[in-house]
């Protein structure tokens, strides 16, 4: 049951970390944005770690006829967020400007689009595993926050706000440390960059500005990422990380609602079924 509990919270951690991952412009923008997708990629070993045993179980039965239809689709579907998350990492690698730019390619426009498009897919994804599990998740937080007494254990609560309370003061230590030379450097080589591929195009320009041209003051939060203006809206954390739940919630109910139905159904054939 303790692992049950580690999972939750580490998940939960996990989802709150990725949607801040979602607008490049949180925090101090390319910095905060590279670091925690690293961060994500660790978090996500962890996570197949946590679920080992079911991993291995699943993979020996998948060709098994009696596996149940609703196991199948959530390993189909956890292989798909599997693909889409190294996507994720891997193009946020090649596109990387502060952490890894060694790796990064010069004119990665569709690379950048890719890594958006991953992003976006996998928010999908996410929302349609977690309300595949709903059941499950809401199971385990009532035995976590409740004994059979119908208490509220305070230790549990008391350890998921402490949780919340470290990843907010890292979240907090990081803005407040990171060095505005990272951005400056930033801005110097994403210049050099443009002014190499836009020189040819500038000439008989004159005075006028580049709007693709990078803010000299080095603020990175208001370049365009992944091809648009990040994922649009405010920079706010708590209004991202509402924003994004929301778009969550969207699709974890109907995918709830409709599981419940489906698995109705199953039982009504199974009643007829007997009766008959």
């Amino acid at each position: 049951m303790k692992k049950n509990y580690t999972k939750i919270v580490h998940d939960l951690l996990m989802a709150i970390t990725f949607v801040l991952l979602m607008n490049p412009r949180v925090l101090d923008g390319l910095p905060f944005h590279e670091i925690a997708g690293l961060v994500i990629g660790v978090a996500i070993l962890v996570h197949i770690g946590l679920n080992y045993q079911w991993v291995i179980n699943t993979t020996k039965k998948i060709l098994d006829p009696k596996l149940p239809k609703k196991t199948r689709f959530s390993y189909l579907l956890n292989i798909l967020l599997l693909i889409s998350m190294a996507a994720v990492i891997v193009t946020g690698i090649l596109i990387s400007r502060v952490v890894l730019p060694s790796f990064a390619i010069e004119g990665s426009h569709t690379i950048r689009e890719l890594h958006g498009f991953s992003a976006d897919a996998t928010l999908a994804l996410v929302g349609l595993h977690v309300g595949v599990h709903w059941q499950w998740i809401m199971s385990i937080c009532k035995k976590a926050f409740k004994s059979k007494e119908g208490k509220l254990r305070k230790g549990v609560l008391a350890s998921v706000i402490l949780s919340l309370a470290i990843l907010a003061g890292g979240i907090q230590w990081f803005a407040s440390t990171a060095t505005p030379s990272n951005g400056e450097l930033m801005a110097k080589q994403m210049q050099q960059s443009e002014q190499a591929t836009t020189n040819g195009n500038t000439t008989n320009q004159g005075n006028m500005t580049n709007t693709n041209q990078v803010p000299p003051n080095g603020d990175f939060r208001e370049r365009k990422f992944h091809g648009k203006e990040g994922h649009g809206g405010s920079s706010n954390l708590f209004l991202v990380v509402l924003n994004y739940f929301a778009i969550w919630a969207a699709i974890i109910i109907p995918t709830y609602y409709i599981e419940k139905r489906l698995l109705r159904k199953k039982r009504e054939s199974r009643l007829r079924a007997q009766t008959s």
